[in-house]
């Protein structure tokens, strides 16, 4: 099977998914940037790793996504 066999709106939905993860992971760096970390296994507390998760529950807004 060819990607030209598939049909468009399959192609253009799948484009869309890997544009959004593509802005989550960059969403993601820099909040460990943020928190002076390379990795969340880098933090020394479990806190600290809640904190972190924590805030990017807060501040990351999906496409579909309300508060």
């Amino acid at each position: 099977m060819n990607i030209k066999d598939l049909p468009k709106e399959l192609v253009e939905a799948s484009k869309k998914v890997l544009e959004q993860s593509k802005e989550y992971q960059e969403f993601f760096k820099k909040a460990l940037e943020k928190f002076g970390v390379s990795s969340p296994a880098d933090f020394d507390s479990e806190e600290k790793k809640k904190e972190f998760f924590d805030y990017i529950d807060k501040n990351y807004k999906g496409e579909k996504e309300t508060d």
